[in-house]
């Protein structure tokens, strides 16, 4: 679990927005859906439009955990 000091990073992938599409790396916007824009984006894209989630996701998480086995 997160410490409360630390800052958390303004993601999609922890974005109150998002959902899954090609877990853990792609989610589907549901806030650029509702702007008729390209919904579909990587997990690491950021908007204007960001909101924390009030429950913890692991869609950040996994994705960072699958870059750091696809580097070694």
């Amino acid at each position: 679990m997160k410490k409360k000091s630390e800052q958390m990073r303004k993601v999609c992938g922890n974005c109150r927005y998002h959902n899954a599409y090609d877990y853990p790396s792609t989610v589907f916007c549901f806030a650029k859906f509702a702007r008729r824009e390209n919904a579909v984006v990587s997990i690491l894209f950021s908007c204007d439009e960001w909101e924390g989630k009030l429950q913890d996701c692991f869609c950040l998480e996994d994705h960072m955990k699958k870059d750091k086995k696809s580097t070694r």
